[in-house]
């Protein structure tokens, strides 16, 4: 069942239930992105080298004005290319 609601000042916005699987967000900024690799491959992983690597393409993210965010497949390519010792 859809419900939709209105809020002062923006568009209509669709009140569907969440797709299955979430809870996690499928966009992250840098630094929790950073965050969760470190925790995930123990690494010791430096912010400004984490960066570099988004500059440079390694790292896929994404620019929403002067936000920059990371999709969550891209940092879990990015944590399993580390775990299995290739390069990022």
């Amino acid at each position: 069942m859809e419900t939709s609601r209105r809020l002062p000042g923006s568009a209509l916005i669709s009140a569907m239930p969440p797709p299955p699987g979430v809870g996690e967000p499928l966009m992250l900024s840098p630094q929790n992105a950073l965050r969760i690799l470190r925790r995930r491959t123990g690494g010791k992983l430096s912010r400004p080298t984490f960066y570099r690597w988004i500059s440079s393409g390694k790292i896929v993210s994404i620019r929403v004005g002067y936000h920059i965010f990371v999709p969550w497949y891209a940092l879990e390519e990015c944590i399993e290319k580390c775990l299995n010792g290739e390069q990022v």
